[in-house]
């Protein structure tokens, strides 16, 4: 008798432990950062694959975004797009659209610019040459095409990576107006080009031109990539530098650096939150949204700032409306105005927010 309640029992206990996998359900719902398009250039001759991600209610709202294209977007896309994704919830830079270009076709160092080393031997061997090729794609087909599909303003950026940095520097070299962003990474300065000048030559001669207009540029180097080059490439970084400190066009943004204990491809996520720090700085970002609660006129304060912000960008730029666990907001500043039964100022905040997001069901369900 005793055998067999024993054996019920251990019976019991093994119904009881249901298999952990009993307990997932699968799903159809895919998690989506973004669609994947197929455009057909002429200038390359070929079909190429564009990846979009746009910004959180896009389709319900109606202003225009800056836009940020990235090269190797098969490997940067998703880095760039969570970081724009945490920076912009926190107000450090604007939302946008991320335009990823991956090298779908397997040519990826055709985009090089033809670089050489000290002995005359090219950098990138046979490839590289058509950065010019691909700098006119993208300004002539890719920008155009942005341009007529979504709401896009003036405000644009382009990130290049090692090979791919070729027609980010085309750009800001020759076609300045273009883009007012420039993110080079896994940059090489102390090569030749096939002017005969090093790319920190005509980084200087651009950056103290004082007839560029407007712009910022974000130059980042792994400090493990430093160890295979000669001496030559890490001294220009500190020379040039210390060259630019009293000759750049104040109306240029920079920066140029390496990047300590990273490596060539990993330095990545912080290259592109630098760059983007440097295409947003904080000292301008700084968005005093306490200063703002504490008003007797939260709404125009807040107003008048952006308009400011906006002032300096040449683009309008709008607070958020809402954000992760976050009150520095438009509903959270109408959230807590509503705390502290200021009636009125919370009118005059959710009556601003809807100037901005006139489809907002949030904002107009505050009062």
């Amino acid at each position: 008798m005793k055998r067999i309640i024993c054996l019920f029992l251990i019976l019991l206990l093994f119904s009881c432990q249901s298999n952990p996998t009993d307990k997932i359900q699968s799903s159809n719902d895919n998690i989506v950062i973004g669609k994947r398009l197929r455009y057909t250039s002429k200038i390359l001759n070929e079909e190429r694959e564009l990846l979009i991600s746009l910004p959180q209610n896009y389709d319900r709202n109606i202003h225009t975004y800056p836009i940020i294209i990235v090269m190797d977007g098969e490997y940067l896309f998703e880095i760039t797009n969570a970081i724009v994704k945490i920076k912009t919830s926190r107000n450090e830079m604007p939302e946008s659209i991320v335009v990823g270009i991956p090298n779908n076709t397997g040519n990826r160092a055709d985009m090089a610019l033809e670089l050489f080393k000290n002995d005359g031997n090219k950098f990138f061997g046979n490839n590289g040459g058509k950065s010019k090729v691909y700098s006119n794609f993208i300004c002539k087909e890719i920008i155009p095409f942005l341009e007529n599909t979504y709401r896009v303003n003036s405000h644009k950026t382009i990130i290049g990576m090692s090979p791919s940095f070729g027609p980010v520097l085309e750009v800001f070299w020759n076609e300045p107006g273009i883009f007012s962003g420039y993110i080079v990474l896994a940059a090489e300065l102390s090569l030749k080009t096939n002017t005969g000048q090093t790319i920190a030559q005509k980084l200087e001669k651009s950056i103290k031109d004082s007839l560029q207009p407007s712009s910022s540029i974000y130059i980042g180097k792994a400090s493990d990539d430093l160890l295979k080059r000669p001496p030559e490439e890490a001294e220009v970084f500190i020379s040039l530098n210390q060259k630019l400190d009293s000759i750049a066009n104040p109306k240029i943004n920079y920066t140029i650096e390496i990047l300590e204990n990273e490596n060539h491809y990993g330095m990545a996520i912080s290259g592109i939150e630098h760059g983007l720090e440097t295409i947003y700085p904080t000292d301008i970002w700084r968005i005093p949204y306490k200063e703002f609660w504490n008003s007797n006129n939260p709404a125009n304060e807040i107003k008048l700032f952006y308009q400011n912000l906006s002032d300096n960008y040449g683009f309008k730029i709008i607070p958020l409306e809402d954000s992760f666990y976050y009150a520095q907001t438009l509903l959270g500043t109408a959230r807590r105005l509503k705390r502290q039964g200021r009636i009125n100022e919370l009118k005059d905040v959710l009556d601003l927010g809807l100037e901005y997001y006139p489809n907002s069901i949030e904002l107009k369900t505050q009062n």
